[in-house]
């Protein structure tokens, strides 16, 4: 078949087209970005099974979409969180920074890794690419992706092509959020202390997590609520549902309802006058100079109080202190 002059085939073209579209409209919400990028590819080549994970530290990766056609119920697999070992195809993919097929080794590299999906079935093709960012015009490797099938010599270059294609249009639409996130944060009033990468503290993302379960729960209300009377057995189900969601609310807010040991810990290494700075800086937001008029000493001496606290609290920035000390605000 002859290639369009992009280096693809005309239906390959074609597909790749409609697909960068799709894509960008669903800026905003991963899972249907992650989700219709399953689908793009299936347009193109079978796909029996795909995921996205980004690497964190630790020799951590964070899974937020897993699919395996052969699963029940939506073939949905709930995102995770894995390490990696130095030996896997996650670490060669980070190593070599480009993509891996099943044909190059046999699979011997994919099945190294950790299994998902139907672990009875072993896949036979695979293609498991680099994600990269660009920071400051230098592309690194901050994430990974694979297409799989249960069939055998199913993926040709053009497919391998084809996938990096679409993730490029995927990291794109990732690129583009993180700009309109840091032009609205230009808008909110500054935080002393604060820098653009400072990461959000357990507070924060309890706090997301819980307007999540909350959307959660008035959608499952509401459909309690339509459920027929009559229908015994869903009235039951869905309202066990429910009861769940709440439980889960509570238990997420658990979370920040009192401080961990550790973190008793760490307040009673502080001396009393440390202890008092430290709240200072937690609760207002004070400048050094300001902390220093409030307890009468030096500008310096408050210096050298809030390193101490830094390396005590085992934090390296003003915001991490009020980050550890939060469980223990009145």
């Amino acid at each position: 078949m002859p290639r369009s002059s992009h280096g693809f085939s005309p239906d390959v073209a074609a597909a790749l087209s409609q697909a960068d579209r799709g894509l960008r409209a669903r800026m905003g919400n991963h899972h249907a970005l992650f989700d219709y990028w399953r689908f793009a590819m299936s347009t193109i080549c079978g796909v029996d099974a795909f995921y996205v994970g980004f690497y964190r530290e630790g020799r951590k990766i964070v899974y937020p979409y897993t699919f395996d056609d052969t699963i029940a119920i939506k073939r949905y697999i709930p995102p995770e969180v894995f390490g990696y070992g130095p030996k896997g195809q996650a670490a060669w993919i980070l190593r070599n920074r480009r993509p891996y097929t099943f044909g190059s080794d046999n699979g011997l590299l994919l099945h190294h890794g950790v299994s998902f999906g139907d672990e009875e079935r072993v896949s036979a093709d695979a293609i498991t690419i680099p994600l990269f960012e660009y920071r400051d015009g230098v592309p690194e490797v901050i994430g990974l992706a694979s297409i799989q099938t249960y069939k055998s010599n199913a993926y040709t270059e053009e497919h391998v092509r084809a996938f990096e294609w679409t993730a490029r249009s995927v990291m794109t639409v990732l690129a583009r959020e993180r700009e309109d996130d840091l032009n609205r944060r230009e808008l909110a009033a500054p935080v002393e202390g604060a820098s653009e990468n400072d990461q959000p503290s357990v507070a924060e993302v309890v706090q997301d997590v819980s307007e999540i379960l909350a959307d959660i729960h008035t959608s499952i209300c509401a459909l309690e609520e339509a459920v027929p009377t009559g229908e015994r057995e869903l009235v039951r189900l869905v309202r066990e549902v429910r009861q769940r969601c709440e439980q889960g609310q509570t238990k997420t807010m658990d979370i920040i309802s009192r401080p961990s040991v550790h973190a008793e810990n760490l307040l009673n290494s502080l001396s009393s006058k440390e202890r008092e700075i430290a709240f200072l800086i937690a609760r207002g937001g004070l400048t050094n100079k300001e902390i220093a008029a409030r307890v009468y000493v030096t500008e310096s001496t408050i210096k050298g109080h809030v390193s101490r606290i830094l390396r005590k609290l085992e934090v390296e920035q003003r915001s991490g202190i009020a980050a550890r000390l939060e469980h223990f605000f009145d």
